[in-house]
C-alpha cells in the first residue's frame, strides 16, 4: 500500500448525483431486491412444489452460472450494443427470469429462470458499476459505487418483508416477486428516453482483448475472496445460529437480516470516506472489522451477543464489494467494462463454490467449525490487499483532472 494512503485528501472531492447517477442507483436497487428475494423465494418454491433441498439448491447454482456467463458474453455485447441498450436488455432479462421462476412451476423452466435472472442481474450490477466509474472518475467513482450498492442493500432488506406481506394478504409470495417487474417498468419509463449513460470506445471486430497487468489479477483475487465471505455468511449463518446457539428458525433467519442491515448502514455511511482515503486502507480496515464481528458471533452462546457480532460482520462486509470492484476498475487501465466482466467470472465461481465447499466441510465437522473458512478467506483478502497498491484519492483526483483537461 502507498505511504500516503492513510492521509486524508487536502482538496475536497465530491460528485454530482445527477440523472445518470440515479439511473445507476435505480438499477442497483432493482438488482438488490432480486438478489435478496431470491433465496427466500427458492425456499418457498421448494415448499410449494415439494422438491428436495438438493434440487432447490440447483437454483442457486443456476444463478451463479448466469454470473459466469456475464463474464464470457458481456464484452462483445457491450461492444455491439453499447451500455444504454444493454442496460435495459439486462433488466428485461432479469424480469423474464423472475417470470419463469414464479409463474410456471416446472423445474426446467424455474432453473432456466434462475440462470436468466442471474445473468440479467449481474450484468445490471456490472454495467451500473462501469457507468458510475466512467461518469465519476477517480475516488468519486468508488464513493458512488459504495453509495449505490448501499441503496441496493437497503432495498434488498425490504424484499423478504414484501414476500411475507404478500403471503399475509393472501396474494402469495409470487406477487411479492412480480412487484419487481412492475418497478422495473417504472424505471424504464422514467429513465430510458431521457438519460444516456457514458459509452465506452468501441473496439473493432477481431481486435484482441487488452492484456491486464498483474495488479489486476490480484485485485480480482480480492473480489473472489470478498464474494466468498459474503455468500458463505448469508447462506450458512442461520444454520449455525440454529445448531450452535439454539435459535429458533425465525430467530436464525433474523440473524441474516442483521448482516444485510449492517451492510446497508456501512455502505451508506462510509461512502464519504472513499472520497478521502485510499481504497486499500478502507478495505483493510473492513477486513479487520469483519474478523472482529465474526469472532464475536462464532464464540457466542447467547443470541443477543451473536446478533451483535453479525451486525459488526455486516458493517465490515459492507465495503468489501464496492471497494474490491473499484480496485479492479482502477487496475484495468481504463477498461471498466472488461474489468467487471472478468470480475463476474470470479464472482460467479465464488458464489457457486465457496458456500458448497463450506457445506461439504460441514457434513464432516459441523457447520460451526466449517464457518472457520470465513476468517481464512478474510485473512487471505487482507494479505492480497497488502500485496497490491492503489493511488490515494489526492493522486487519483489530480490524474482525473489532468485527463479531463
Amino acid at each position: 500500500m502507498t505511504e500516503d494512503t492513510a492521509e486524508p485528501a487536502t482538496a475536497r472531492v465530491s460528485y454530482p448525483r445527477d440523472r445518470i447517477t440515479w439511473l445507476a442507483y435505480t438499477q442497483f436497487a432493482l438488482y438488490g431486491y432480486f438478489l435478496y428475494a431470491f433465496t427466500p423465494a427458492v425456499n418457498l418454491l421448494r415448499s410449494d412444489e415439494h422438491v428436495s433441498r438438493a434440487v432447490a439448491a440447483l437454483h442457486g447454482t443456476g444463478m451463479a452460472v448466469g454470473g459466469v456467463l456475464v463474464g464470457i458474453l458481456a464484452p462483445p455485447l457491450i461492444n455491439r450494443l453499447g451500455r444504454r441498450r444493454l442496460l435495459w436488455s439486462a433488466l428485461a432479462a432479469m424480469c423474464a427470469g423472475i417470470v419463469l421462476l414464479v409463474v410456471v412451476p416446472l423445474l426446467p423452466l424455474t432453473l432456466a429462470g434462475s440462470i436468466l435472472g442471474g445473468f440479467g442481474g449481474v450484468l445490471l450490477g456490472n454495467l451500473s458499476t462501469a457507468i458510475l466509474s466512467s461518469h465519476h472518475p477517480g475516488p468519486a467513482g468508488a464513493a458512488a459505487v459504495t453509495e449505490g450498492t448501499g441503496i441496493g442493500s437497503g432495498i434488498g432488506l425490504l424484499a423478504p418483508l414484501a414476500l411475507s406481506g404478500a403471503i399475509a394478504t393472501h396474494l402469495g409470495w409470487r406477487a411479492g416477486m412480480l412487484i419487481l417487474v412492475a418497478c422495473a417498468g417504472g424505471a424504464f419509463l422514467v429513465f430510458a428516453r431521457s438519460t444516456t449513460p457514458p459509452e465506452p470506445i468501441p473496439t473493432r471486430r477481431g481486435t484482441p482483448r487488452p492484456r491486464m497487468p498483474g495488479r489486476f489479477w490480484i485485485a480480482c483475487t480480492v473480489l473472489i475472496l470478498t464474494t466468498s465471505i459474503e455468500f458463505s455468511m448469508t447462506i450458512w449463518t442461520s444454520d449455525v445460529l440454529h445448531s450452535h446457539v439454539g435459535a429458533s428458525t425465525a430467530s436464525a433467519t433474523a440473524g441474516v437480516t442483521l448482516i444485510v442491515l449492517g451492510m446497508t448502514v456501512g455502505r451508506l455511511t462510509a461512502s464519504p470516506l472513499a472520497l478521502r482515503y485510499s481504497a486499500d486502507w478502507l478495505l483493510a480496515g473492513a477486513f479487520v472489522l469483519t474478523l472482529i464481528g465474526f469472532g464475536v458471533f462464532w464464540n457466542s452462546h447467547h443470541l443477543p451477543v451473536a446478533y451483535l457480532g453479525l451486525f459488526l460482520t455486516g458493517l465490515g462486509i459492507a465495503l468489501h464489494y464496492p471497494l474490491a470492484i473499484a480496485r479492479i476498475v482502477w487496475a484495468s487501465d481504463g477498461h471498466p467494462d472488461l474489468a467487471t466482466s472478468y470480475a463476474s467470472l470470479g464472482g460467479g465461481a465464488a458464489i457457486g463454490l465457496a458456500p458448497f465447499a463450506l457445506g461439504a466441510l460441514a457434513d464432516h465437522v459441523g457447520s460451526h467449525t466449517a464457518m472457520l473458512l470465513v476468517p481464512v478467506f478474510t485473512l487471505l483478502g487482507f494479505l492480497a490487499v497488502a500485496a497490491s497498491r492503489t493511488p490515494s484519492p489526492r493522486r487519483s483526483q489530480l490524474v482525473s483532472s489532468a485527463v479531463r483537461s
